[in-house]
């Protein structure tokens, strides 16, 4: 059970100051004030602060809508987001943090042998490794006690600089520094230095009243280093001319009224950013481990008894050590900042997805506009391809491969989730804006109502619907079951709704969009009118009823009498016989029979091309005729409509003259023939044309929305 042993001072405003106010305040802030002068250093740390201000409080605002738990930044996206996309974000940041204390000990044991250059460098680094590592593993309590000493140094060292005399009648380059280096390359090399802000967040799981410390700690701390910030480059502009604040990074100990308290500060700036990631990045790896995202995840979701996460503490320990032999490691030091910022990103990114989808559970007692939220994710992108383009498209990458793979393993959870609330959003804005909008055959795609009485006589059928619909068109497959006394009960009706939503598994599976739902009503027909009626309403309604002909005629007058009124909504109509022995042959060939005028060519035409598109397959388009005098006419009318409709070269043309039924027994082998249905013909007409073809048959009558032509 976690402790909940800190309050706001102690546990975030502390970590979190300590974390900004690091190595580059010391010995770049010079620098940068030399490089680009008052003016565009002033530039630099608002620019800077407003991205990090707006990721603070979309922090804030978050932290106070859900119970965060353990995991600080990992758990805020997890509880959004989905497992997968916080696991995508909090395992780099793991691994970022826990080699973060590596850079740190370096910084620091570059100082301390600057001062006793006889001290070996590894010996250094390694002992100031073993001490942070005893440090954190007795207490994290202890080690935020050991902060106050080094924020004591730090706020001495600060006064030493600001005591420090300044030369007199100093000129201020105001607007111009010495200019060498350009303003954003600048800004890219000050920017890491407000990066800090989730150090206080990490310890989410131990703060007595998270949602009130991280909102109040984590925004005093940017505000308070945002003033430190800016007193030192108005401080630096009169303390040296812009060329020697340019040439020396180490200008501010030579500045300073008492040297050995910079020189303090520096090395205590570095050791307490080292001392918050061994506080803070074993509790991320305890947070992975709780929701079995990472390997071994039983071993490190462990506490002992003062409530410290040991194993993940050593995994840490271990990490830090490993990355210190390799030595400064310069190329994944801008990795490492990439990762922070596309946490912070991500953050940003939450926060604005949950404010304009409009969800209900949403509901903070800190509200800030979402427009915060996407400057604050906008800037922390545009910061990242700014400082580093090329570790910018890794960690993009790593982020990606990780949240693949997490997808992949099926995750069994039921943590909240507002990827399917943001795609509602996308799709309902969408379909209110295209529902303003005139239609036009030019966007015609396949959108089959689809009637199943039992799924079991459709599962050789369902990849027949895919010819049809695949890739981009849809299927809604629904079955009826009759509530009239008598019936059938309700374990089969439950077995058969479960059957029909396997059924249509398969497609979704491959990304196509299917739905599946069973209704209740007192007979087939009152049922399926009720439920093409209410499909028509809605924002994507179908635009094709899908029915099959049985195996014998006794339901031929109910799919007769619900073609009617499926026409009278302004659907589409196909008919479908399976040839019983037959079925779909080699699914090559399709006879796609036109007569000249017809009202239903165009449906025709455009359901033919997607057979033949999905089946690899070939167009045969035949027409018949009244007498071989009309026979060269209508070839030049197929060739002509070959060439209008844009059809393949391949596609085969044909003419017979004479009797309709024997142009039938007549014509090519195909694997499925296409017909049009005449106004005046009914299920009779069709089993006699499915009989002579002797093929399944498809057939067809349009709802003038279809166009083959545009």
């Amino acid at each position: 059970m976690e402790m909940k042993r800190f309050g706001t001072f102690e546990g975030v405003f502390t970590p979190t100051l300590l974390s900004i106010l690091g190595v580059v305040m010391y010995l770049r802030m010079g620098w940068m004030v030399g490089q680009v002068g008052l003016a565009g250093a002033l530039s630099i740390i608002i620019i800077s602060n407003v991205i990090t201000l707006c990721t603070g409080l979309s922090i804030s605002s978050i932290t106070t809508n859900i119970r965060i738990g353990t995991g600080g930044a990992y758990s805020i996206i997890s509880k959004s987001l989905g497992l997968e996309a916080g696991g995508a974000i909090g395992i780099p940041l793991y691994l970022c943090q826990a080699i973060s204390i590596a850079f740190y000990i370096t910084g620091f044991t570059e100082c301390w042998v600057s001062i006793f250059p006889h001290h070996d460098f590894i010996l250094v680094s390694s002992a100031t490794w073993l001490l942070l590592l005893v440090i954190s593993y007795i207490s994290a309590k202890f080690a935020f006690r050991i902060q106050y000493v080094i924020m004591g140094i730090i706020a001495f060292s600060l006064l030493s600089i600001f005591l420090s005399p300044v030369k007199a009648g100093q000129a201020v380059a105001f607007w111009h520094g010495t200019g060498e280096i350009e303003f954003w390359k600048v800004f890219a090399v000050f920017f890491p230095a407000v990066t800090g802000i989730l150090a206080g967040v990490s310890m989410s799981g131990e703060l007595k009243e998270p949602e009130r410390s991280i909102p109040v700690g984590t925004l005093l701390a940017i505000v308070v280093s945002f003033v430190i910030y800016l007193s030192l480059a108005y401080w630096f502009s009169f303390a040296a001319p812009p060329s020697e604040l340019a040439s020396d990074t180490s200008i501010i100990i030579k500045l300073s009224r008492w040297p050995l308290l910079v020189i303090a500060g520096i090395m205590g700036a570095t050791l307490s950013s080292a001392l918050s990631m061994f506080v803070a990045s074993p509790r991320t790896l305890l947070a992975l481990s709780k929701n079995r995202v990472v390997p071994f995840s039983p071993a490190f979701n462990y506490l002992n008894k003062q409530g410290e996460p040991t194993p993940a503490i050593l995994l840490t320990a271990l990490f830090a050590l490993l990355t210190i032999s390799l030595g400064t490691l310069n190329l994944i030091a801008g990795v490492l900042t990439m990762f922070f910022l596309i946490t912070y990103g991500t953050i940003n990114l939450t926060v604005f997805v949950e404010r304009i989808t409009g969800i209900a559970s949403f509901r903070p007692t800190l509200k800030i506009p979402a427009l915060i939220s996407l400057v604050g994710g906008a800037g922390c992108l545009y910061a990242m391809f700014l400082i580093n383009q090329f570790s910018s498209v890794v960690v993009v990458a790593v982020t990606v491969l990780i949240y693949i793979i997490l997808v992949r393993r099926h995750m069994q959870h039921n943590s909240p989730d507002i990827r399917k609330g943001l795609f509602i959003f996308i799709a309902e804005q969408a379909a209110r804006i295209s529902s303003q909008l005139p239609y036009h055959p030019k966007i015609w795609k396949p959108n089959l109502l689809v009637p199943v009485e039992d799924p079991r006589d459709w599962y050789g059928m369902v990849d027949f619907v895919r010819a049809i619909i695949y890739p981009r068109g849809r299927g809604i497959f629904f079955n009826i079951f009759d509530n009239s006394p008598g019936s059938v009960g309700g374990e089969r009706r439950q077995k058969v709704s479960e059957e029909l939503v396997s059924l249509v598994e398969p497609l979704k599976e491959e990304g196509v969009f299917v739905s599946a739902f069973s209704a209740e009503a007192s007979g087939f027909l009152q049922g399926a009118t009720t439920v093409a009626q209410t499909l028509m309403g809605m924002p994507l309604p179908p635009n094709v009823l899908f029915v099959r002909l049985g195996v014998n005629s006794d339901k031929d007058m109910q799919i007769e009498e619900f073609i009617r009124r499926a026409e009278s909504l302004g659907l589409g109509i196909i008919v479908f016989r399976l040839h019983p022995k037959l079925a779909f042959g080699q699914r090559q060939v399709i006879n796609l029979w036109i007569r000249k005028g017809s009202p239903n060519m165009h449906l025709a035409v455009l359901i033919g091309l997607q057979l033949a598109r999905n089946w690899d397959g070939r167009l045969r388009l035949i027409q018949v005729i009244g007498g071989e005098k009309e026979k060269s006419e209508a070839l030049a009318y197929l060739v002509r409509l070959k060439k209008l409709m844009r059809l393949d070269r391949e596609t085969e043309t044909m003419v017979f003259s004479g009797d309709f039924m024997q142009s039938i027994q007549d014509a090519p082998a195909a694997d499925i023939n296409i017909f049009g249905i005449p106004e005046e013909q009914g299920s009779s007409f069709m089993r006699d044309i499915s009989d002579k073809a002797n093929t399944s048959v498809i057939f067809l009558r349009e709802s003038r929305q279809e166009n083959a032509i545009v």
